[in-house]
């Protein structure tokens, strides 16, 4: 008999409730706790994005090497790392995309 699959992270959506505006916030936090926040939050996927692909290249090298043999989680690794650069790629084009929007707007 076959073992059921694990899943590898579990994806959890966060809780948000939107405050008089309509704009999102935590529960009970100010707008000065939720701009430090999401400067948090997004100095830390920058972060884990950066160090998803030395932890990608590290397993591939170990299955290089032969020290590890599970050719399906290196694979899985490796998938982790490129789309962790993707995402943070594509939110930095995002970004500059709509700074450059604000800047036409202003002209």
């Amino acid at each position: 008999m076959v073992a059921p699959l694990k899943p590898i992270s579990p994806f959890i959506i966060p809780k948000i409730e939107l405050n008089k505006v309509g704009t999102p916030s935590a529960p009970g936090a100010s707008s000065e706790t939720s701009a430090s926040s999401f400067a948090d939050k997004l100095r830390e996927v920058v972060q884990n994005a950066n160090e998803k692909p030395l932890a990608g290249e590290k397993v591939a090298e170990d299955y290089a090497n032969g020290k590890q043999n599970d050719l399906h989680g290196t694979m899985v690794s490796m998938a982790q790392a490129d789309i962790s650069l993707r995402l943070v790629s594509n939110v930095r084009n995002k970004a500059i995309e709509a700074y450059r929007e604000i800047m036409r707007m202003g002209a």
